[in-house]
């Protein structure tokens, strides 16, 4: 089926009548715009849209599937014939004629264009999707916050900062210094070694988790920068 040469045959029969696009549409029960759509080959009816469509031209449905009136019935049987080979027609094959069409009508290269347009866009989303749902872990050094943490009483930001000489430094955003040490990085898995206790927390993702200072709960410290950040104080303040 030609949806062009069937959109055409619409046009004309819908001129005979006088109607406007709007009138056809209002008999039909859709928008002006679906006709329109219909007109220009972008949009195939239903075989019940066509039905009807034929009910209120006065042609019948081959006729409106060949875009064209039929004079005896030879034609008839003829484009009967073509109908029903269409309709068995696989989809895939389906698919390859419509594209030969377009590529009679418009040529390879816009075809070509866009289909290399739409792999790139769906790979783009395919690789935004991933790395939202499995975002690669940042490396050292950095500097990491966990915000309105309560601390003594008092919401404050707690900041852990990792620097190239493979000194970390715990504080507060007041300044207040809460710990202070080596550290060696192992794949996701740090170690933290302040002169009297050893321990280990996890990179996972933009994140590094660790126990609170003043307890047992567990802090999520988020990636803010990719070098060491001080706030309120300095590396010198933690050789006190």
């Amino acid at each position: 089926m030609d949806q062009i040469k069937i959109g055409a045959f619409i046009a004309r029969l819908r001129q005979e009548k006088g109607w406007t696009q709007e009138e056809l549409g209002e008999r039909l029960g859709v928008t002006n715009k679906t006709v329109s759509r219909w007109e220009n080959g972008n949009y195939m009816p239903g075989v019940e849209m066509l039905i009807l469509m034929g009910r209120e031209f006065g042609v019948s449905l081959n006729e409106l599937l060949e875009g064209r009136r039929l004079d005896n019935g030879e034609e008839f049987r003829a484009a009967a014939d073509r109908n029903l080979a269409s309709s068995l027609e696989r989809p895939y094959d389906r698919f390859w004629g419509w594209l030969e069409r377009r590529m009679e009508r418009y040529g390879a290269f816009p075809l070509v264009t866009a289909a290399l347009l739409l792999i790139l866009g769906a790979c783009i989303f395919g690789m935004f999707q991933y790395r939202q749902a499995r975002p690669a872990d940042v490396g050292l050094p950095g500097t990491f916050a966990c915000e309105d943490i309560s601390c003594n009483g008092q919401f404050t930001w707690i900041y852990f900062t990792f620097d190239r000489d493979g000194q970390y430094y715990l504080f507060d955003a007041s300044g207040g210094r809460l710990e202070h040490g080596d550290y060696a990085l192992d794949e996701d898995v740090i170690t933290l070694d302040n002169g009297e206790t050893v321990r280990w927390i996890v990179i996972k993702g933009r994140q590094i988790y660790d126990v609170a200072p003043w307890g047992g709960e567990q802090l999520a410290y988020h990636h803010v920068s990719d070098i060491p950040w001080f706030i309120n104080c300095s590396p010198e303040d933690f050789g006190e």
